[in-house]
């Protein structure tokens, strides 16, 4: 990455978390990680023409973090406004508005660029970025399941396909995940095969969209205390309940709470309505960007239509 973008894309937000973090599944590359890849690549040659659809690509078929979802919003937006795409630059600005209004601009966007910029955060003010944090205990005791609950704002609520909890010993590399439909609040449980004595068990939530892009996350870290209670039936149980203990165990994941999500086009969400400027339904009122919404605006492979 370039040092002025490098300096450009500034994340200020609480909400975004960096893929370093180490909470992405080991095993598992995003979808859309290849696609990425190439982008960054065609950005830093200055090849806009290739890079702009690499970057659609990569949003399309998911799995970002919050970070390269915004890193892809805000050069999608660069791009169509250093190529006089004006409702197209503003519909990806808007997008990464949501992610994170204290986004900055990159050079190569140019002074119409940070205008188009500017507007778009004007347009999202009233909602502001998304936001998700998280409520989880500082300890738990050993062998006991452990609560933790995630906070969405309700004024997000429309844009979020489910909201996903990831839980990981750092120790025997056993892992939780589940999903559930989004709320305000959200509580999942961690079960007591992770809460092994002195485990250290680091928890992300995630407000993902219909491709399991993280539009925002949150985490936390939950020190394990105490010992396991002893097992009735004696010096055997005892002995299978510390081999259980020892015995460390692939990731594992749980099926969800709710039904898995369903296939379709990314842009059959209500996101594309947000960053295609049209309407964000929350907290009970339409909002509309501007003083009219665009006719046809395309953020992604699918143009989205005013209605």
């Amino acid at each position: 990455m370039r040092g002025p973008l490098a300096r450009a894309l500034v994340l200020g937000s609480a909400v975004v978390f960096a893929t370093t973090a180490g909470l992405a599944h080991a095993t598992e590359t995003p979808a859309g990680a290849p696609a990425l890849r190439q982008a960054r690549a065609a950005w830093e040659r200055g090849s806009f023409v290739t890079a702009e659809p690499l970057y659609r690509e990569a949003i399309e078929k998911g799995g970002l973090a919050p970070d390269e979802l915004l890193e892809g919003y805000v050069r999608l937006g660069s791009m169509r406004a250093s190529a006089g795409k004006k409702d197209q630059a503003v519909a990806a600005f808007r997008a990464a508005a949501i992610l994170d209004a204290t986004f900055s601009v990159p050079t190569e966007a140019g002074a119409k660029g940070a205008t188009l910029a500017a507007q778009a955060k004007s347009d999202t003010s009233k909602f502001g970025s998304i936001k998700l944090t998280i409520d989880a205990p500082k300890e738990a005791p050993a062998g006991k399941p452990v609560k933790v609950t995630a906070h969405l704002d309700a004024a997000h609520l429309k844009i979020v396909s489910r909201i996903g909890v990831v839980a990981r010993d750092g120790t025997t590399g056993k892992e939780f995940t589940r999903e559930t439909k989004p709320e305000d609040a959200v509580d999942f449980e961690i079960p007591s095969e992770l809460t092994l004595p002195n485990a250290s068990i680091a928890v992300r939530v995630d407000a993902l969209d219909s491709r399991a892009n993280r539009l925002a996350s949150a985490e936390d870290r939950i020190r394990v205390t105490g010992e396991l209670a002893p097992v009735a039936g004696g010096a055997a149980g005892a002995s299978g309940a510390t081999g259980a203990a020892n015995t460390t165990t692939p990731a594992t994941t749980t099926p969800p709470d709710e039904s898995p999500r369903k296939g379709g086009s990314f842009w059959s969400t209500p996101w594309p309505y947000i960053i295609g400027g049209v309407a964000l339904a929350g907290a009970g009122a339409a909002f509309y960007f501007g003083t009219r919404p665009v006719e046809t605006v395309s953020v992604g492979q699918v143009g989205v239509g005013a209605r």
